[in-house]
């Protein structure tokens, strides 16, 4: 019985569906630095591809950061949660900004310009638009994508 009930959880675990919709990757090709020439990435903001060696610090920004630099923390198993600055009120911010000081590391909060919709997650090659504060959703996404690690062997 013991194990007839662990092989249910395994299945429902591996059979659930993920949150967010799932982008081809780009690989995780590293560049000297922010400027350098790369092609463009698949979706705004990005959620792989080419990227510099080093990351952002985790936690909240107030000045949104480089492309190039956080699909770096997204492939070191980061989450970011992108908003838009002219499209989401200041208690929208604040809320948000709660979310993320209750992980010490992985999660990101930055404001992010021009996107699709209000707030945008991404992880490594996953994105979720929402056109309003989600709570549930938002720590939904982290839950299911901090933490894993995308580094390809011999790639740093």
């Amino acid at each position: 019985m013991v194990f007839l009930g662990i092989g249910g959880l395994i299945a429902w675990v591996a059979l659930r569906p993920m949150p967010g919709q799932s982008l081809a990757s780009l690989g995780n090709q590293h560049i000297e630095k922010i400027e350098s020439s790369h092609k463009p990435y698949n979706s705004k903001p990005p959620t792989s591809g080419p990227h510099v060696g080093n990351i952002a610090t985790w936690g909240v920004h107030t000045n949104q950061i480089p492309d190039e630099q956080q699909v770096h923390n997204l492939e070191d198993g980061g989450v970011i949660i992108h908003y838009d600055p002219n499209r989401v009120v200041a208690e929208t911010i604040v809320a948000l900004e709660a979310i993320v000081i209750r992980y010490p590391d992985k999660v990101i909060l930055e404001p992010y310009a021009g996107m699709d919709a209000p707030i945008v997650l991404t992880a490594w090659t996953k994105i979720d638009k929402i056109d309003g504060y989600d709570e549930a959703r938002i720590r939904g996404f982290i839950q299911a994508y901090r933490g894993i690690d995308q580094h390809v062997p011999g790639n740093g």
